[in-house]
């Protein structure tokens, strides 16, 4: 279980906030833009594997190389990664569906292949905590269901607790197990399994469920 208690936050709407996250739960971040989501994440980095949004997609790296260069921390002075890191790397693309893709160039990945790709990465950096700032952004529908599910899969099937931002609420209400909103009156509501419709509210009073 990983509780947060009291955390004090630099930026946004919300400057303490405290909540907790329990083995294998896949939950929503939400709130408006500038409410302080990302920071948030940003200030969670210690606890767990943060992935940003925005990752480009250089010609050249094939995806096996994508995640080792990712993972260059789990690699030794010569950038040398040893069998026990092989062998999370062919776990982490067999539970995504790339094994196939692996030696792909990432520039010929669509955009959801190469979103599970940079999932791929985090998990091969290890922990048990990973956190996703709007993975399903700039993603067709398709691909954003794809990829919104893969996180419930992963979550449930690992164990690994998921905490991740998205703006596509609707889609993200059907996968995740609770809801984080920072709401309009300046705090932080955590939902439990029954009321995620109302932690959302709670942050977007006009919106339509």
């Amino acid at each position: 279980m990983i509780e947060i208690k009291g955390l004090k936050l630099p930026y946004g709407t919300v400057r303490e906030v405290s909540f907790s996250i329990a083995p294998g739960e896949c939950i929503l971040l939400a709130g408006p833009n500038g409410c302080g989501k990302t920071t948030l994440l940003k200030a969670l980095a210690d606890l767990g594997v943060l992935i940003p949004s925005g990752i480009s997609k250089i010609q050249g790296f094939t995806v096996e190389e994508f995640i080792r260069t990712a993972c260059y921390r789990q690699s030794d002075w010569a950038g040398r990664h040893n069998m026990a890191f092989d062998d999370k790397l062919a776990w982490a693309l067999s539970l995504l569906g790339l094994t196939d893709l692996r030696l792909r160039d990432i520039s010929r990945l669509s955009d959801g292949e190469f979103q599970k790709c940079a999932i791929a990465a985090g998990l091969c950096m290890g922990g048990t905590f990973l956190m996703l700032d709007e993975p399903t952004a700039f993603l067709d529908v398709d691909n954003r269901i794809m990829v919104l599910k893969t996180l419930r899969e992963i979550s449930e099937k690992t164990g690994i607790s998921i905490l991740f931002t998205s703006h596509d609420l609707h889609d993200s209400l059907e996968v995740c197990h609770r809801v984080l909103t920072f709401a309009t009156n300046g705090t932080l509501f955590e939902s439990n399994k029954e009321n995620r419709e109302e932690a959302l509210l709670k942050a977007f009073p006009t919106l339509k469920l």
